[in-house]
């Protein structure tokens, strides 16, 4: 089988998906949201819907102030869904990152350029839940990354959700394509064990290939598989989930707006 027609049957088979786990739930009653589809420009993400109180901030120290539908949201500003809000933003590449109320994220690295054919978005989920919905740009789906303090989860080209709770655990469900989990390396902050400034050794022999520890670990999650990271930084095995246990308020209402895409 070729490629073309592969990939005709994964998507029709995608669609299959969505409309039937829309049939499989009630119709629920749809909050007042607005809505709108805007030219894309620029090296940002644009607010494409607003649903309730969604605030930003633009520096560390500066105010906390309303974001309105159709404004651009830069790197380095941090946003904030209050309860009952939702918000969806709109990269140049029409891929689609969605946050639920009492969310709190921050856009980390915002860089778009198709004269260099370089993707490189990154998102930093504090709290709450979002879902992303990955266009393939530049023959390639990488090039965007949410992260946690736990996990670093780096698209191959998928739809997936992720859900950050109090506890700082996190879950990741992958509904098309597949995602790669692994852990951060975060730099120790001062005071903190290694954050000390060390003599630079001579150059050494480089080691070869090693048994990866529990402390370096990467994990690649498939279509219709999730995956959880505790607290304290460690994953579980990816394991298979299906449409019908999933279905919730979140995951529905983001099917009905992936249609219309």
């Amino acid at each position: 089988m070729n490629y073309s027609r592969l990939k005709v049957q994964l998507d029709l088979l995608w669609t299959v998906l969505l409309l039937t786990a829309l049939v499989l739930c009630s119709s629920p009653v749809l909050l007042a949201q607005e809505s709108f589809v805007f030219p894309l420009e620029g090296e940002r993400a644009r607010v494409t819907l607003v649903q309730g109180e969604v605030q930003r901030q633009s520096s560390e120290e500066g105010p906390w102030t309303a974001l309105p539908l159709g404004a651009f949201v830069e790197a380095g500003e941090r946003i904030k869904t209050m309860k009952g809000g939702r918000l969806e933003l709109q990269l140049p590449d029409k891929s689609i990152i969605r946050f639920d109320e009492e969310s709190e994220v921050r856009l980390t690295k915002a860089e778009y350029s198709p004269a260099q054919s370089k993707r490189d978005v990154r998102f930093s989920l504090v709290l709450g839940k979002t879902w992303a919905n990955i266009q393939n740009v530049f023959g390639s789906s990488k090039g965007v990354q949410v992260e946690t303090d736990n996990a670093i989860v780096g698209v191959r080209g998928t739809i997936f959700r992720m859900n950050v709770d109090l506890d700082r655990s996190a879950m990741i469900k992958v509904y098309r394509g597949r995602v790669a989990v692994s852990k951060p390396h975060r730099i120790p902050a001062p005071g903190e064990p290694g954050s000390e400034i060390q003599r630079v050794p001579g150059p050494t022999r480089v080691p070869g290939p090693h048994r990866v520890t529990v402390e370096e670990w990467i994990r690649i999650v498939e279509a219709m598989q999730q995956i959880t990271v505790s607290a304290e930084g460690i994953p579980s095995k990816p394991r298979t989930f299906t449409m019908e246990e999933d279905l919730n308020d979140w995951v529905q209402w983001n099917l009905e707006r992936d249609l219309q895409i």
